[in-house]
């Protein structure tokens, strides 16, 4: 069982105090309860809050009771060390269901840090061939349960790593049609589709690999919708390299504004994208 937050406390609060003082309780609980994914209080505090709304009282002796209620929740915050995790979803990882990238470790335990502004790590494609994957970004890396992502924390900037299997026909990853990354990036399971398929897709190949090790690159714009529902112009870098029967790619981005300024940056991460074979090892070699 996790410890309390503020977040969560405040919910129950509000909960049990629109049950008893609002006229719209039921939209107020509704609202409240947004907050709450994950959250697990203790039953017996959970109670002494939902007790304290069987009784009339005044709004004073509810306060005070609620947060005797909640003291010795309170107290386990501070002494309680929490994780940081990224969001899962939606434009900035705030979706409300976790997106499917199609990244799977070679090693489920292996952890990995770019303080150094480097990003390396072991996948598996499609077809079970091991890939030694990397990048340099200068975002944090953020520990996701659905993939890999590097992202501002002040700054809509970030890139994440999408992994699809090669459509039917395509000879390489210079020659990926538009329904592909409409139904693998921008699909209702990515990462931009979660509340609906973004609209005005253009997608335009911007650079060739001059190398066997380079990727392709593409250059996208779209308008997706946010966790709010509210229209969100955006631009990115699609950095695309195929080995195996899989379609790695890094897509690097932000909103259309601020894509011009930052877009000497954005390029630079996009261009560092590497993917090669693996070699044999006893870890994973095949698709789980």
């Amino acid at each position: 069982m996790g410890p309390w937050t503020t977040t969560s406390i405040t919910c129950l609060y509000l909960m049990a105090s629109a049950d008893a003082f609002s006229p719209n309780k039921a939209l107020f609980q509704e609202k409240s309860l947004l907050f709450m994914t994950n959250i697990q209080p203790t039953p017996k505090t959970t109670q002494n809050v939902i007790n304290l709304t069987k009784k009339q009282s005044t709004r004073s002796e509810f306060i005070s009771a609620t947060i005797k209620a909640t003291t010795a929740a309170t107290f386990s915050l501070f002494v309680t060390p929490i994780n940081s995790k990224a969001f899962d979803g939606g434009v900035g990882g705030l979706g409300k269901v976790k997106p499917e990238t199609g990244v799977v470790f070679r090693d489920d335990d292996a952890t990995m840090d770019n303080s150094g502004g480097g990003v390396s790590t072991e996948l598996i494609a499609p077809d079970g061939t091991p890939v030694l994957l990397s990048f340099d970004a200068p975002w944090p890396l953020l520990k996701s349960t659905s993939g890999i992502e590097s992202r501002g924390l002040s700054n809509p900037e970030a890139a994440f790593v999408q992994v699809a299997p090669v459509p039917s026909g395509v000879g390489g990853e210079d020659k990926l049609p538009v329904g592909f990354f409409a139904g693998s990036v921008f699909g209702p399971k990515g990462k931009f589709g979660a509340y609906g398929a973004p609209a005005d897709l253009k997608v335009k190949k911007t650079s060739s690999p001059a190398s066997s090790s380079e990727p392709t690159i593409y250059t996208v714009s779209f308008t997706t919708l946010t966790p709010a529902m509210r229209e969100s112009e955006r631009k990115a870098f699609i950095s695309a390299k195929i080995v195996g029967d899989g379609v790695f790619m890094l897509v690097t981005g932000s909103t259309a504004v601020r894509f011009k300024s930052q877009e000497k940056l954005l390029r630079d991460v996009a261009e560092s994208f590497r993917v090669v074979p693996a070699p044999k090892s006893s870890l994973r070699n095949v698709a789980p």
